[in-house]
């Protein structure tokens, strides 16, 4: 037997998006501003540049949305396994009646953002070999032209000038400029060095910038730039910050030096190898010379007989004479041997001034250029109305060529 009975109602009767709706009001006007501690798991990165993850612990999994506004200033990757702390609001999706929380925030736990990235870099080129020994290439001793890329306003120019003009005046020096931070750097720094890699007579490159925080010196720090410093044609010197400062860039680079003034200290030891080598010779031979000579007194201080002292006083003699006579000699060739090397090089600068391309704009020459850039070397690469560019030794023009004729 059913019985049935009527319930009184005294609430109104709710359609899903009117209840949807309430909840969806009651959380996100409470929680607009607040900050979630948990692991993250399920992490996604859609090609829109938005961050989907989970942050869970061991009762509860929270979905979360870093939007791409959001995440494009966040320096690490987002990873499975990393504790977060987030900072955003929550949200309601009513289409699936789902909560999720709107990230706009993300911080490590236990590590700093600027040490989590760096360590996750660093990882990832260390398994591909870019900091292995054996990859690494011996920097020039005697190296006639250095590449330097740095800001040309930075101080660690004028270190690594002064450096070079006190150690060794004969080097020749490039500057390929760039920014050294901010915006827009890290291309700067990479399309530099590779710039100087494509020019033949570039010996060794120093990549160098003044000591700052890292934030200051992260350009060093990028995937970007250890890819051209390891893509270099030359060997690469790493002086970027101060001692204690190290960067991508130093584990990537062939030697890495605790100063931009060190750097240049690297490449310009060849000369004074060279006169502290032969300072040592000097001081050798003077050494083995005064030894032959204490030996020989020796000798003919134990001879009593008249003659046999005569004998080794003269024998004494034609070895001192012989001596004196090959020093004067190892002297005079080394002196000679300098002397020439350092006419070479004279002569080789001189050259290399006269033949520059910019020696032979500055005497009213100018290099035509038309549009896809290939430089114009007869009156028939151009036709009428064509518009060229000229470059000056100060600036350059835009012309349109009227006529052509093969003559002048």
């Amino acid at each position: 037997m059913f019985v049935t009975r009527e319930v009184s109602r005294m609430q109104p009767v709710l359609t899903v998006s009117e209840l949807t709706g309430l909840i969806k009001d009651t959380l996100e006007g409470t929680f607009t501003y607040i900050y979630v501690v948990g692991e993250v798991s399920n992490a996604k990165v859609y090609p829109s540049g938005h961050w989907y993850f989970s942050l869970k612990d061991q009762d509860a999994t929270l979905p979360c949305v870093c939007f791409k506004n959001a995440n494009s200033a966040i320096k690490f990757k987002l990873e499975d396994g990393l504790m977060m702390v987030a900072r955003g609001k929550l949200s309601v999706y009513p289409p699936r009646g789902s909560y999720q929380m709107i990230v706009t925030g993300l911080e490590p736990v236990g590590v700093g953002e600027w040490q989590l990235a760096f360590d996750q870099l660093a990882a990832k080129l260390e398994k591909e070999g870019f900091f292995a020994p054996e990859r690494k290439r011996p920097i020039p001793i005697f190296p006639r032209r250095i590449g330097v890329v740095t800001s040309p306003a930075g101080a660690a120019l004028r270190d690594i000038l002064h450096t070079l003009k006190r150690r060794n005046r004969s080097v020749n020096v490039l500057i390929s400029p760039c920014k050294v931070q901010g915006e827009g750097s890290v291309d700067e720094i990479a399309r530099a060095i590779a710039i100087l890699s494509e020019i033949e007579d570039v010996d060794v490159i120093i990549v160098a910038r003044g000591g700052g925080s890292i934030e200051d010196l992260w350009s060093f720090n990028t995937e970007a730039v250890a890819r051209a410093v390891l893509s270099a044609a030359v060997p690469v010197i790493s002086g970027v910050g101060h001692e204690t400062d190290v960067t991508i860039c130093d584990l990537v680079a062939d030697m890495r030096a605790p100063t931009p003034t060190a750097a240049a200290e690297l490449v310009a030891k060849g000369t004074v190898e060279l006169m502290d080598k032969w300072g040592l010779l000097d001081r050798r031979l003077q050494s083995q010379m005064s030894e032959k000579l204490a030996t020989a007194r020796r000798q003919v201080e134990r001879l009593s007989p008249l003659n046999s002292l005569i004998r080794y006083s003269e024998r004494l003699q034609r070895l001192t004479e012989r001596v004196i006579s090959h020093r004067q000699t190892l002297n005079s060739r080394l002196k000679m041997q300098i002397s020439s090397a350092q006419h070479k090089l004279k002569t080789s600068r001189e050259k290399l001034v006269a033949l520059s391309p910019l020696n032979v704009l500055s005497r009213g020459f100018a290099v035509l250029r038309r549009a896809d850039k290939s430089v114009v070397r007869s009156f028939s690469d151009v036709q009428p109305g064509e518009t060229l560019e000229a470059l000056l030794h100060e600036g350059k023009l835009k012309i349109k060529i009227e006529s052509v004729d093969e003559k002048w």
